[in-house]
């Protein structure tokens, strides 16, 4: 196929061949050439004219056979990236997007790799080339809204790879399967976060496993409202579940099974150490004491502040405003005594909030130490840490099933792989206008041949003549 690809180029060349032969006669016989008789001269041509359209119609016929099928047999592959962020020049996971990957030499070397091919990458890359509609395009960078981001790139390889023992595509079919893959392996969504670890619980107070499996927890109702919000509808096949059935079990667990938990655990005054747990909570309440008094105190001075304010000076403004639907109102400005009120009142709210911190710990400790608990009450405890680990882990497998389908459909339609075939209109059209270029050649070639005739006739006739009179006087 390689020899085919060469057609086209060959013909350019013998039409490039023939203007260059026109134009050497004209300069040569233009002396000669009729200025008012065209008409006869043109008419010297009419026992060519069969000649010249059957030549003309081979051309077309040489050319066109010959681009279709060097575009039928080296393609080019269109890959179009129909993910959300693509349009923000991003990857799936929100980092940049990168188009140079497409044919990076790691790439190219797990192309050749897993094709068996005899080529260095170094050549490969020679013999790849990448396009995009918007190369066409002059952009001005200077304007904001003329900046376009590509969502389309055109691979097309040479034919010339046929002489590594393979074709074009070939070449691009791998090209496609292995960047798919490393474009879903480092590029798409990172479920890592779904892979849970008990490790830490070892030897952990009884209480303290609550706010860890809690935090646990969290992360998996985290995770999940990304997809929720791009696809709220979207049910596993297996069990149904929808991303905000699952994220509901997932708060029915933190709400619901950890506070039964936690309120065992109070209940019995279940701890490991509890002079131990004792001094910690008594430590921790001089933190949350401190914390308390200084919100206390940052709330005092506001209030204070509050107070010294002139009558005249808390006065609100009205400011005449149109709001979103273009309507008018009058808006109301907040003064300096405004936003002392709004902080007073969010330091007092922490500092109540930690009164209640404070009260829980002191609780909790208190239960510790007066605690009669038996060994059973210990054994039941473990067995419900074990419980709520398997819960959790099954939650953790839930979601990942649930994801890993909405995923998998979601990757599928990551990036959409075609080859382009050649258009028969276009080649048609190209195989035609290269026609007329070579038939108006041959034609300008038809009309001068009588002319550059006689011109070689003419110019041959004084060297004969000359070479009959050196005869003549050898033989006297």
């Amino acid at each position: 196929m390689i020899f085919v690809s060469m057609i086209v180029p060959v013909l350019i060349l013998c039409a490039a061949v023939s203007y260059a032969v026109l134009i050497r006669r004209f300069f040569l016989i233009k002396s000669k050439l009729p200025v008012m008789g065209l008409r006869g001269t043109l008419g010297r041509t009419k026992g060519k004219r069969r000649k010249l359209a059957a030549l003309g119609a081979a051309f077309f016929a040489v050319c066109f056979a010959a681009q279709m099928a060097s575009g039928i047999w080296s393609p080019g592959m269109l890959l179009v990236f129909n993910y959300e962020e693509a349009a923000r020049g991003q990857n799936p996971n929100v980092t940049r997007f990168n188009e140079s990957n497409i044919l990076s030499d790691n790439i190219l070397e797990q192309v050749i790799q897993r094709g068996g091919l005899e080529i260095s990458v170094e050549r490969l890359s020679d013999l790849l080339t990448l396009s995009t509609p918007l190369d066409a395009e002059k952009l001005d960078v200077t304007q904001e809204s003329d900046l376009k981001i590509s969502t389309e790139y055109q691979v097309h390889c040479s034919g010339k790879v046929s002489l590594y023992h393979t074709n074009p595509k070939d070449v691009l079919n791998l090209l496609a399967d292995v960047y798919w893959e490393d474009f879903v392996l480092h590029y798409a969504e990172n479920d890592s976060i779904l892979d849970l670890s008990f490790a830490e619980l070892e030897g952990m107070e009884y209480l303290d496993v609550t706010d860890f499996l809690e935090m646990q927890a969290r992360k998996l109702s985290n995770y999940l409202p990304h997809y929720s919000s791009e696809s709220s509808s979207f049910r596993a096949a297996e069990n149904g579940e929808t991303f905000s059935s699952l994220s509901q079990k997932i708060e029915n667990y933190i709400g619901i099974e950890l506070e039964r938990y936690k309120a065992f655990i109070l209940e019995n005054g279940l701890s490991r150490n509890r002079y131990t747990y004792q001094s910690r909570m008594q430590y921790a309440n001089r933190l949350l004491e401190t914390e308390r008094r200084k919100d206390m105190a940052a709330h005092d001075v506001r209030i204070e502040a509050i107070n010294l304010y002139n009558a005249y000076m808390t006065r609100f403004v009205l400011i005449p405003t149109y709001d979103t639907n273009k309507e008018f109102y009058m808006s109301k400005t907040k003064v300096g005594v405004d936003y002392f009120a709004d902080e007073a009142k969010e330091h007092l709210e922490s500092a109540t909030k930690l009164v209640e911190e404070i009260a829980h710990n002191a609780y909790a400790a208190g239960q510790a130490g007066s605690s009669q608990a038996s060994s059973a009450a210990y054994t039941q405890a473990d067995g419900k840490i074990e419980l709520l680990k398997a819960e959790l882990l099954n939650l953790a497998s839930q979601s990942r099933t649930l994801c890993s389908a909405y995923v998998r459909e979601k990757r599928d339609g990551y990036i959409q792989v075609c080859f382009t075939s050649p258009s028969v209109m276009g080649e048609a059209a190209s195989a035609l206008l290269l026609t007329g270029l070579f038939v108006i050649a041959q034609s300008g070639n038809a009309v001068l041949e009588p002319f550059y005739r006689e011109y070689r006739a003419a110019a041959a006739k004084p060297g004969t003549e000359k070479k009959k009179k050196d005869r003549k006087g050898a033989s006297s």
